[in-house]
């Protein structure tokens, strides 16, 4: 099973890499434990999205460093962490993704950032 994820994951990679035109989702959620996650995913039109990485964030979804961090590393993850890949990053409007999403710009200055508003 170790061998088959390492093969889908060097797939991925190697596919993520060719796009050029990414963006980058980000999205928290609590699970059934109470347990506080971040999910990053890379997404592009009329392609598939690729799931960058899974960050635990319980007792620091708070702090716009610590989702940075999480980002940075999913990111680094998937060898995209220079952020040449991508073109925008969407979030949800919370106070904390306010300033994560400046934080965000600050580092990667050519990179347009929008927010999600739920239409439900």
């Amino acid at each position: 099973m170790d061998g088959e994820a390492a093969r889908v994951q060097i797939e991925e990679v190697d596919q993520a890499k060719q796009r050029k035109r990414l963006t980058l989702l980000i999205d928290g959620w609590e699970d059934k434990l109470k347990r506080s996650l971040s999910g990053t995913v890379a997404s592009e039109v009329n392609q598939y999205p690729v799931v960058l990485g899974l960050g635990g964030m319980t007792g620091h979804w708070g702090s716009a460093e610590k989702i940075l961090e999480v980002s940075q590393r999913a990111m680094d993850g998937m060898e995209l962490g220079d952020g040449q890949n991508f073109i925008a990053l969407t979030t949800d409007n919370p106070t904390v993704m306010q300033s994560y999403r400046g934080q965000f710009n600050t580092r990667f200055t050519w990179i347009l950032v929008r927010l999600l508003i739920n239409c439900w």
